[in-house]
């Protein structure tokens, strides 16, 4: 009996692990995919291409709606790039998750370069407020 209490203890906290491992990996996912998609789009503000616009914000909308399901509650453990803020301070972390939406809705909207270029500032507004406040920083890069 005591094996199989035993067992099962460390299977729930090996699960347990792998859910939190998950949770980081998948926020790495959504973050890279949005570096990836406002890099293609700021190459279309001087090369408007609607249909590329469209699949590009598409992606940072789709991520917008992951992005609070990816910092929920119990997800912070081994997680060196976000600070606890995310968690301490859910309301203004979710309050920046939705204005990062909206904003990514925007570009959606764009019709031109120069209407990308408006929508483009405001997501990256919107990434650089939330990385400050709620990211580790990074190390300097050494100098070359």
């Amino acid at each position: 009996m005591k094996r199989i209490v035993s067992t099962t203890l460390l299977l729930a906290v090996l699960g347990t692990g792998a859910a939190l491992a998950d949770a980081h990996g998948d926020r790495e996912a959504v973050m890279k995919a949005n570096g990836g998609a406002v890099r293609a789009l700021n190459g279309l503000v001087t090369n408007f291409d609607a249909t590329a616009v469209k699949a590009q914000g598409q992606i940072l909308v789709d991520n917008a709606a992951k992005i609070k399901a990816a910092f929920a509650p119990g997800t912070d453990q081994n997680d060196p790039g976000a600070l606890p803020a995310v968690w301490t301070d859910s309301a203004g972390f979710t309050a920046a998750a939705d204005k990062f939406g909206t904003d990514a809705q925007a570009v959606l909207a764009a019709t031109d370069g120069p209407s990308l270029k408006v929508a483009l500032a405001a997501v990256n507004a919107d990434c650089g407020g939330c990385h400050r406040t709620y990211r580790t920083p990074r190390p300097p890069r050494p100098a070359q």
